[in-house]
């Protein structure tokens, strides 16, 4: 098994800050830089032949045993990795494993019941998401369905065989063509940007870093492993200081996720509201719910 491993670039200034461990990708035209790292993944699934008989037929196909990835500038910084120990963890995967995760922010990932009510909460816009959530992965609930440790996704920081990219490329696009054509409510609040950090960002990429994590929920035939968050940095939200607190919150979504009798989900909120509350903050001020 050999893993493909790309770090995108889109200047010499980025490119020189690569691990040299994971090969360049060039994006340095960065002709559509509204679609961020979406855009030079989807170019090289055009040139690689990743959909057989599909518009998205290109050059050499991938290797179905292999594994491929597509990490941002940022990696390291974000997760503290470099790409020895990136390797040496997909060494030990057994062969039978289609997609390993590399999440950071464990309390972003503990904290909200899936990433999709997390980007609702955090951007404040539950509709987009949901209607998202309703053309990529109609199973998925936002408020119903638990994502944890074990299977959320940040940042697009995963790696997988062309089998599982097949899936994320095909939900993707249907968010792409959406988007790109802006004839409906969802595709223009799709291309509408909100506030991310000090800058602004298109609301379509935030939703095209969340499609792993709802496929990976509703599919639970692909066989995961998961790099310990727990060992990866926290964000700077206000979350992030509920320390061991934040293990009891995912594990009731692992219990529920195993098991879905209801109580394991009214605990979650119920646990998360108390938590919230000695902190003297509202659990959901954003727009979201305390209970199902």
């Amino acid at each position: 098994m050999t893993a493909h491993i790309f770090q995108i670039y889109y200047s010499d200034e980025t490119r020189r800050a690569l691990d040299p461990g994971f090969r360049a990708l060039d994006n340095s035209k960065n002709e559509r830089p509204d679609w961020r790292e979406y855009w030079p993944i989807r170019n090289y699934f055009r040139d690689h032949a990743l959909v057989e008989g599909d518009a998205l037929l290109g050059g050499d196909a991938l290797v179905e045993g292999d594994y491929y990835g597509f990490l941002s500038p940022a990696f390291k910084a974000k997760t503290g990795l470099s790409s020895a120990t990136v390797f040496e963890f997909l060494e030990r995967q057994e062969p039978e494993t289609d997609v390993v995760l590399f999440s950071p922010f464990y309390d972003q990932i503990a904290f909200f019941l899936n990433q999709w009510e997390q980007g609702a909460m955090t951007h404040r816009n539950v509709a987009v998401f949901e209607e998202s959530l309703a053309l990529v992965a109609p199973q998925f609930k936002i408020y119903d369905t638990a994502s944890s440790a074990l299977n959320s996704v940040f940042c697009n920081y995963f790696v997988a065989k062309p089998a599982f990219w097949r899936v994320w490329l095909e939900r993707c696009e249907r968010v792409f063509a959406c988007a790109e054509r802006g004839d409906t409510p969802l595709g223009l609040a799709l291309a509408k940007d909100i506030d991310y950090g000090m800058q602004r960002t298109p609301t379509k990429v935030f939703i095209i870093e969340r499609v792993a994590s709802a496929l990976l929920a509703i599919s639970p035939e692909w066989r995961v492993q998961a790099y310990n968050p727990m060992l990866l940095p926290l964000s700077q939200s206000t979350v992030s200081g509920l320390g061991e607190a934040l293990v009891a919150l995912d594990a009731l979504k692992i219990a529920f996720a195993v098991a879905p009798h209801q109580h394991y989900k009214r605990a979650f909120f119920q646990l998360r509201a108390r938590f919230a509350e000695a902190q003297g903050k509202r659990t959901l001020d954003r727009g979201g719910r305390n209970e199902p």
